[in-house]
């Protein structure tokens, strides 16, 4: 295949981006006891091909998250994040490793425990959480293939309430290239060499998984 050079491939992967994004819609707070939210979280987002950076427009990815609306203080409860399923393009992606995905709790909520649940078409990749304080980072440091869709475990955190009343709140992790809110490092099949897909949740367009009031 002839090789494309970095700004064709810039070109497409934006164009292919846009063309994948999940249905939008606006985040909301549950309303009731373990109501499920969509939201669609969208992200400024950056990639590599022959030691060139380009831009990834357009990219957005849709989370389902589920929280009471309302508890008592110093009560339990839990919050899931369950991310869509992913298509990593095997024209751009011959395999991906090293797959992040962030979530954020405020603070004021001390966490109890936490694990993971379901996932599939994950081969023999395992993964594992990561805490960075606040934040809960789903990540594996193992391989899956491109060009085949699979679904992230679903992250279910225990928390309890403050014992002031109040709100706790939960979005997407990570605020930089640094430090993702989502992303993987990829072999592209052109040129067969590594290189890192960095996203971070667009700071212009804040999202809130989900709100629960503390009473």
């Amino acid at each position: 295949m002839k090789k494309k050079n970095a700004a064709g491939i810039a070109a497409a992967l934006s164009v292919s981006a846009a063309a994948a994004l999940l249905g939008a819609s606006s985040p909301a707070s549950a309303t009731s006891p373990g109501t499920s939210t969509a939201s669609t979280v969208g992200y400024v987002c950056q990639s590599r091909y022959d030691g060139a950076w380009f831009p990834i427009n357009g990219y957005s990815r849709g989370f389902s998250t589920t929280a009471p609306a309302q508890v008592a203080r110093n009560a339990a409860f839990k919050v899931s994040f369950d991310p869509a399923p992913i298509l990593a393009l095997g024209e751009y992606n011959k395999e991906l490793t090293d797959i992040e995905v962030a979530y954020k709790v405020s603070p004021g909520a001390k966490v109890l425990s936490y694990r993971l649940v379901g996932g599939s078409n994950l081969g023999s990749a395992s993964f594992h959480v990561e805490r960075r304080g606040a934040e809960f980072v789903v990540t594996s440091p193992d391989s899956i293939p491109g060009g085949v869709e699979f679904d992230l475990p679903t992250l279910e955190v225990k928390l309890r309430a403050p014992s002031s009343a109040g709100t706790v709140t939960t979005a997407p992790g990570g605020s930089s290239f640094t430090d993702r809110s989502f992303g993987w490092n990829r072999l592209h099949p052109e040129n067969e060499q590594w290189d890192p897909f960095q996203c971070y949740a667009d700071p212009a367009a804040p999202v809130v998984f989900s709100s629960t009031n503390v009473t």
